[in-house]
């Protein structure tokens, strides 16, 4: 009997459902086909089979249940990180609309090399600028981003919310972005300034320097004030050296100063 009794602890070790399956039906099917006078296995008791048919229905049920608890749990679980992931979509989502719509605003506030810079970008997978105020605040803005970075310039490229801005919003056409840097920057100029941009109302194109016949260079009296707008909408771009040809779309815009 004490071999049984070792025998029996091992089994109740033992928790592989479909080795508890075996077992069960094993040990019914001895049970089942035993005459009712004597046990098919004799001298082996009885009592054995009938308790292994209990301890393995026990653990059957056991794993049942733990089967549906893991379940349960595994559902519970997948819903709460679904209901997390969902709420974190939902926020990122409104801070990436929230984005949009701050760099929806400060495009137009944005000067005439700002808007310089993002004419430029337009279609391109990045274009490389001087480094100066105005590339630096288009970075602090999140409407572009730093490629790369040489002494004196740095390529950039416009982010994926400007990118969508400006197709959505503007179609990619930055006329209107150009007239309102332009009325700000005109609003700005003092009228002799003003004086020496509608100059190109009348004048095509206008050369603020020339070799004179002392080999010496001149100068226009609006050389200085050409040349600070030069990498601007200001302009027809690109430039021929100190030759200056007013943005077309801007003639109205400086008519009416």
């Amino acid at each position: 009997m004490q071999g049984y009794k070792e025998f029996l602890e091992s089994l109740q070790k033992m928790t592989d459902v479909r080795l508890n399956i075996a077992i069960l039906l094993t040990c019914l099917i001895l049970i089942i086909s035993s005459p009712a006078d004597h046990f098919i296995l004799d001298p082996v008791p009885k009592l054995i089979p009938q308790s292994l048919i209990l301890i393995t229905s026990i653990r059957l049920v056991f794993s049942i249940i733990n089967l549906i608890h893991a379940t349960l749990a595994k559902r519970i679980e997948k819903s709460k990180l679904e209901s997390q992931e969902a709420i974190e979509k939902e926020k990122k989502d409104q801070e990436y609309k929230s984005l949009k719509e701050a760099i929806n605003l400060e495009l137009n506030k944005l000067d005439v090399y700002q808007v310089y810079i993002i004419k430029n970008l337009i279609g391109k997978n990045n274009s490389s600028h001087t480094k100066g105020a105005a590339l630096f605040s288009l970075c602090n803005l999140k409407i572009t981003y730093v490629v790369a970075t040489g002494e004196r310039s740095q390529s950039v490229s416009l982010t994926k919310a400007a990118k969508e801005v400006l197709e959505q919003n503007y179609n990619n056409d930055t006329s209107d972005l150009e007239i309102n840097a332009a009325n700000m920057a005109f609003n700005s100029m003092t009228k002799k300034e003003i004086g020496y941009f509608k100059s190109l109302l009348e004048k095509e194109t206008i050369k603020t320097t020339w070799l004179g016949h002392d080999r010496k260079t001149h100068y226009l009296p609006s050389h200085d004030s050409f040349k600070n707008y030069s990498n601007s909408i200001i302009f027809e771009q690109p430039q021929k050296g100190f030759e200056y040809t007013l943005n077309p779309i801007l003639r109205e815009v400086l008519s009416k100063y």
